[in-house]
């Protein structure tokens, strides 16, 4: 028997409640997950602040755009509370960056405040967004704690070249204050830290002659810093010799006069020049450079006495000065 046109439109009924239709989902409350990478310094007389907006709400909805973003400073006041905190604290409105659903990621916001209010204060930053409106915010985000003090001044640097590497000066100020060293060599597109110093100095050891370099320093204190200071550009050629050679020896054996020194440690030497005098004339060079410290004089000659003298040399024949001479040997 074949099934009627009504028993045909039965079963696909029960067919469709078996499972093909889903359970009635309630709307999204398009609350923004938090801001978890908020960042925040007092720069200068600014306080710099720094964080990305999440691309997704709490239930995985991809955000279109932002209808708000709060900024808040106030009292870190212990033991603390967000509602407490946020109804004593200045809040600002920060301009909120466009978002593209077809591509969600974090979108980093900037935000730069006049810090002269808070001077003297310890106060928390927060930061909270919103995609409806005010009343569906996200939960705050991570707490910066910040101690703002009076700004600090940008150093004023002063550079020159010396012979172990490019030296930096500047004013000491005061106790407390530490310094960030950076340089800007041929190849960086910006400045890089090589550096730190308590004290108002620092010695670059790293740098190459003949290589153009441009130095900054920022005063630091706590969690301030002050602005970078004026960028100073240099470049020196390798002019600067070799340490003396120390420690010089001579002995005279069967048939010759050996001398050894110390080796010396600079970087760039090349060998080292050895002066003999005769008889006490003048100081001869003998030969070529000599690549190790030490050195065997087989030209000598019975009944005379000699005198040895040692100088380095580097890479660019800059000559240090002259050791201060042997003992007279006796052949």
């Amino acid at each position: 028997m074949r099934p009627s046109g009504a028993a045909l439109l039965l079963a696909c009924l029960m067919l469709a409640g078996c499972g093909y239709v889903g359970p009635v989902l309630p709307p999204s409350p398009n609350i923004p997950n938090p801001v978890t990478d908020l960042q925040a310094i007092e720069k200068g007389d600014r306080l710099n602040i720094t964080f990305s907006v999440p691309p997704r709400t709490t239930d995985s909805i991809v955000i279109k755009h932002y209808t708000a973003i709060d900024l808040a400073i106030g009292p870190a006041d212990t033991p603390f509370d967000f509602d407490k905190w946020s109804a004593s604290a200045q809040h600002f409105e920060v301009a909120a960056p466009p978002v593209d659903p077809e591509a969600p990621k974090p979108e980093p916001v900037s935000k730069a405040l006049p810090a002269a209010e808070w001077v003297g204060k310890h106060v928390v930053v927060a930061v909270r967004t919103s995609t409806r409106k005010e009343d569906h915010f996200s939960q705050w985000s991570n707490r910066v704690l910040l101690d703002v003090i009076s700004p600090l001044s940008a150093p004023n640097t002063k550079v020159e070249a010396t012979k172990n590497g490019y030296l930096l000066t500047w004013p000491d100020e005061g106790a407390g204050v530490h310094y960030l060293i950076f340089r800007r060599g041929p190849t960086d597109k910006t400045p890089v830290q090589i550096g730190t110093s308590d004290d108002p100095l620092y010695l670059d050891r790293t740098s190459q002659w003949d290589t153009l370099y441009n130095y900054t320093v920022v005063a630091q204190k706590g969690t301030a810093q002050s602005n970078s200071s004026k960028e100073l550009t240099i470049t020196h050629a390798d002019t600067f010799a070799p340490d003396v050679p120390a420690s010089i020896v001579a002995l005279a054996g069967p048939d010759s006069i050996e001398v050894s020194w110390s080796r010396s440690p600079d970087a760039d030497l090349k060998g080292y020049y050895v002066y003999r005098s005769t008889n006490g004339g003048d100081f001869v060079r003998q030969g070529d450079v000599v690549n190790v410290p030490t050195f065997s004089d087989h030209t000598v000659e019975h009944g005379k006495s000699y005198r040895y003298e040692i100088s380095a040399v580097d890479q660019k024949a800059n000559e240090s000065a002259k050791s201060p001479p042997t003992e007279p040997i006796a052949f």
